[in-house]
């Protein structure tokens, strides 16, 4: 298998299916309500509402950076308001952001993963490694709060 194929299989997993970690990203999610998606069961810590968005964006930002366009850290809105958010709205651009991710990546060769994404020092395989690792980070946070 080709290390973008090993790639790929891992963000479907990490997402979806059957993950090593425990319960996918969007599995979790699963039977989570709308009151429960804003609840702050934990002082001081982001809602599962705030958590997806966050994952989302960053999803979103990876693809856009393996697609060849230059993203400042900076520039992207990290913890934006979700006042004004739905819940099933948020699923749905989270699960577009993956969609998008998984579609960058599949689109790359072996070679580009050596190449370095554009106005950073990572490689384009560092980027994917880094947004796999954020996704299960905030995923255990996720299940965590499920649990409060």
């Amino acid at each position: 298998m080709r290390t973008t194929e090993l790639l790929l299989d891992e963000l479907n997993r990490v997402f979806g299916g059957n993950a090593w970690h425990g319960p996918a990203l969007r599995n979790l999610l699963d039977g989570v309500s709308e009151k429960q998606s804003v609840a702050r069961p934990l002082p001081n810590a982001h809602s599962i509402l705030e958590l997806v968005v966050h994952v989302g964006t960053w999803m979103d930002v990876v693809a856009r950076r393996l697609a060849g366009n230059v993203v400042d850290s900076t520039t992207v809105p990290d913890w934006s308001d979700v006042t004004k958010r739905s819940w099933r709205g948020v699923i749905e651009e989270l699960e577009r952001a993956q969609s998008r991710l998984c579609d960058a990546v599949a689109r790359m060769s072996t070679d580009d993963l050596q190449s370095p994404v554009p106005g950073k020092q990572l490689t384009k395989h560092e980027e994917i490694l880094g947004v796999l690792n954020h996704t299960v980070y905030h995923s255990g946070q996720i299940s965590l709060l499920k649990k409060s």
